[in-house]
């Protein structure tokens, strides 16, 4: 674990022994399960350590601004849509144990390998919601109540910007890593400007993150939330991925 316990210290947070034994049992969890529930294609112990673990750090690089990482996470609200095997939401709360983090995962068998691992580990200050996520941002103790909002790996950006911005308070971020074409990035982006700015976004930023970990570079895209989202939105479970939000 001295990779991760590195790859912290980058981003300016400390990782205590307490923490590393949580990161240990975490991935001792994710290789248990994932002999008999498709939690991670990533088997290697070392792999998970660097793609899953190092890797959800990313989305604590500082973005501009002087508030420090930690100052920016802990004490916040963080949603992690489409958490799957808990990527990256338990990696955030982790190291970030002051946060309080939601992790909505609308397959049921994800869902209990995620509290399996809450309770495992001892965790407060962390909600796993079995629900869609069309669904779950009309519930009014969910809906515009978060600081930040985050997915990875779930879908473009036309649909990710209808299942997260209305999870967000106005001043709300998300943070949405994407992959290392950045030309591919852009485009995906410009598709999604109509569906952003009808969840109530400001305009995308893109920011390159190589680091901490060895990974591709990740591009980054951050979406400040200026004003609330409509009542309609989201739309009903399905519609987003059938019919996104995009001008011809």
């Amino acid at each position: 674990m001295e990779s991760l316990i590195e790859a912290a210290d980058t981003i300016g947070v400390q990782v205590d022994d307490a923490t590393t034994e949580c990161f240990r049992r975490y991935r001792e969890l994710l290789i248990e399960w994932s002999s008999r529930t498709n939690l991670t294609a990533i088997k290697d112990p070392e792999a998970i350590v660097e793609q899953l673990f190092i890797r959800s750090f990313r989305i604590a690089v500082p973005a501009g601004g002087s508030v420090s990482t930690a100052g920016w996470f802990d004490g916040r609200r963080i949603i992690d849509i489409g958490s799957g095997a808990g990527i990256p939401g338990l990696p955030l709360k982790l190291i970030f144990p002051g946060a309080d983090v939601t992790l909505v995962e609308s397959n049921l068998k994800k869902c209990d390998f995620l509290e399996h691992v809450v309770t495992d580990l001892g965790l407060g200050g962390i909600t796993v919601i079995n629900q869609r996520a069309e669904d779950a941002a009309h519930s009014e103790g969910l809906r515009e109540r978060y600081d930040l909002a985050t997915a990875r790996g779930v879908a473009k950006l036309p649909v990710l910007a209808e299942y997260t911005l209305p999870f967000l308070k106005p001043g709300g971020v998300a943070v949405l890593p994407k992959g290392p074409d950045v030309q591919a990035v852009r485009a995906e982006s410009d598709d999604a400007a109509y569906a952003a700015d009808e969840m109530g976004a400001a305009p995308a930023i893109i920011q390159p993150v190589a680091h901490p970990g060895t990974s591709p570079t990740d591009h980054i895209i951050y979406w400040l939330k200026i004003r609330s989202t409509a009542d309609r939105y989201p739309r009903r479970v399905g519609v987003p991925s059938k019919r996104p939000l995009v001008v011809a």
